[in-house]
């Protein structure tokens, strides 16, 4: 990736931290190759282990003022993502699936795609300028439930990076007495599998799967038909 740039993955939570969980061996490729990326929990909690989870990935953390399980798809919601894509100004904007399992993240995918297409309307008044998206993504979902994705992004070499910064959710470890499937062990079991699953589709070792969002106001044109930048397999 010679073009570095400024990625914004808004997730819903903090506990644990959405996006590193979701996406975080890309989110650490592009922070390694010299992007700024910056991850968004939009509720509060958990502030202190999120900030070293993003820490580990290169990443900057930063929370928003929702409450879990209230989350919504209105404008209050929106307008405050619209001023946070029009401060940030980012390349590429990272979120949710919209058909996730988690009512809280399908609302904030909604707001997020909502936010990106307002973000460049002037007459959305916010304290800093319009700003025009240029690209939407949306992340996988825990062990891929209902996800799909066209985009495989090779995370070998960070996948490791990706769970050594899980593991900074120490009070969800089952040291703490967290019950099985809530614990970051687990969780951490569940995406080696998802990843070892995305990247034998694909012939590599790890991988995280990507979903560019279909709205004529952030699809973009390539310069030419993309092409993989990992080795092709020839029998």
């Amino acid at each position: 990736m010679a073009k570095k740039l400024t990625v914004l993955a808004i997730g819903a939570h903090a506990d644990p931290f959405d996006m590193p969980y979701q996406c975080g061996g890309a989110l650490a490729k592009m922070a390694k190759a010299g992007s700024k990326v910056i991850c968004v929990s939009s509720c509060e909690e958990n502030q202190e282990e999120a900030t070293r989870v993003a820490k580990v990935l290169g990443c900057e953390a930063r929370f928003m003022d929702l409450v879990e399980g209230k989350i919504e798809n209105d404008t209050a919601t929106v307008h405050k993502i619209v001023e946070l894509l029009r401060e940030v100004k980012p390349d590429i904007v990272i979120t949710h699936q919209p058909t996730d399992y988690n009512p809280d993240h399908r609302k904030l995918s909604a707001a997020v795609l909502g936010a990106c297409l307002l973000a460049r309307v002037g007459e959305v008044k916010t304290k800093h300028k319009p700003y025009k998206v240029p690209c939407l993504y949306y992340s996988e979902t825990s062990s891929g439930i209902n996800s799909k994705g066209t985009v495989y992004v090779d995370i070998e070499d960070t996948f490791a990076t990706k769970i050594k910064a899980l593991k900074e959710h120490k009070s969800l470890s089952m040291k703490n007495g967290v019950e099985h499937l809530g614990s970051i062990e687990h969780l951490i079991e569940r995406e080696e599998t998802t990843a070892k699953f995305r990247g034998m589709q694909v012939e590599i070792e790890y991988a995280e799967i990507f979903e560019q969002a279909i709205n004529y106001r952030v699809l973009r044109a390539f310069s030419t038909l993309p092409f993989p930048d990992v080795p092709v397999h020839n029998e």
